[in-house]
């Protein structure tokens, strides 16, 4: 079993705030062979998505429209002749991917009222992606953000570079329990995307790891855009208090005000459960049309758990 006891480094047990080792235990993880054998990072964490290769293969997929750094040997000359703007033809091929991670390590991620905060789900969920990607010999980077500051890594082909990024993590991922002042704000998230599609150009594979609690029209329309020319999974981040809060009177605090809940008022209880399950309709129904998988992860299990029982498998642990 991987251990998570309290850190030294970071004065805080691990399942609130990662230290560095825990990030780097997924190296041996992913490297021994006993996690996703066999699968590519952007296929297992999708359910055995279906992904659209774009490069020069044998098998025909579709034609689309041509985009800066597409080879032009694919173009199809017929039909820009016809349509009157340049398209490319689109093959099915094994070739090398690019993985782009944006991981979220804002304030709403650091809560969780089971085995893990949120925060820390999701830096595991974002290592196990990097050190498989670079396993397969491909190029990975991304970007990390916190409330207001973000650190950016170019895609390499790098270990060196991999553990770079898990130190970013890190650094992101202890600054949670060590605020003084909650400063996020809405659209974090939205400005990070804009950011990620900047750094891309097209047939990356971009994983976005959130609670997406801000979902709405606008996020929609970003993640469809990057959806166009890349192959895009979402990885929600949820807990168990995320759908149902407690019975009971409790006292809720923003950092800045509080009230008074209690379920059974104005059947409070219900209409927050509902909001939570919306959520996950919408993310689902929004998505799935245009073939951008929802990976649900809780905080009450280890992700890598998690990950094995989407494929059928547990983990054997010692």
């Amino acid at each position: 079993m991987l251990g998570f006891l309290k850190h030294k480094e970071t004065g805080h047990p691990s399942d609130v705030a990662v230290a560095l080792e825990d990030l780097m235990r997924y190296e041996f993880l992913v490297q021994s062979g006993n996690l996703l054998p066999g699968h590519p990072v952007y296929s297992i964490l999708a359910g055995r998505h279906a992904s659209k290769l774009r490069g020069r293969g044998m098998d025909f997929e579709e034609v689309r429209q041509y985009v800066a750094g597409d080879d032009i040997r694919n173009i199809d000359w017929k039909v820009t002749a016809r349509i009157g703007e340049t398209y490319s033809k689109v093959f099915n091929e094994e070739k090398e991917r690019t993985t782009f991670i944006l991981l979220d390590q804002g304030s709403r991620m650091f809560f969780g009222s089971k085995r893990f905060v949120k925060s820390v789900s999701a830096a595991h969920a974002a290592a196990i992606g990097a050190f498989y990607t670079i396993k397969r010999g491909d190029r990975v980077g991304g970007i990390v953000f916190g409330d207001e500051e973000y650190d950016y890594v170019a895609p390499k082909r790098s270990k060196a570079l991999v553990q770079h990024f898990m130190q970013l993590i890190t650094k992101h991922n202890r600054a949670l329990p060590e605020r003084k002042v909650i400063r996020e704000g809405p659209g974090r998230l939205k400005e990070m995307l804009k950011r990620t599609q900047a750094a891309v150009s097209h047939d990356f594979v971009i994983t976005i790891i959130s609670d997406f609690s801000d979902f709405d029209p606008e996020l929609r329309q970003q993640i469809l855009g990057l959806a166009n020319h890349n192959d895009v999974i979402l990885i929600h981040i949820d807990d168990e208090m995320d759908e149902v809060l407690p019975d009971g009177k409790l006292v809720l605090s923003d950092g800045h005000r509080q009230i008074t809940w209690q379920n059974s008022h104005r059947k409070w209880g219900g209409k927050y459960t509902e909001r939570f399950r919306d959520i996950h309709q919408r993310l689902s129904d929004n998505f799935s049309r245009y073939r951008v998988p929802v990976v649900y992860f809780n905080t009450a299990e280890a992700v890598e758990d998690q990950v094995m029982q989407s494929m059928g498998k547990r983990l054997k642990r010692k």
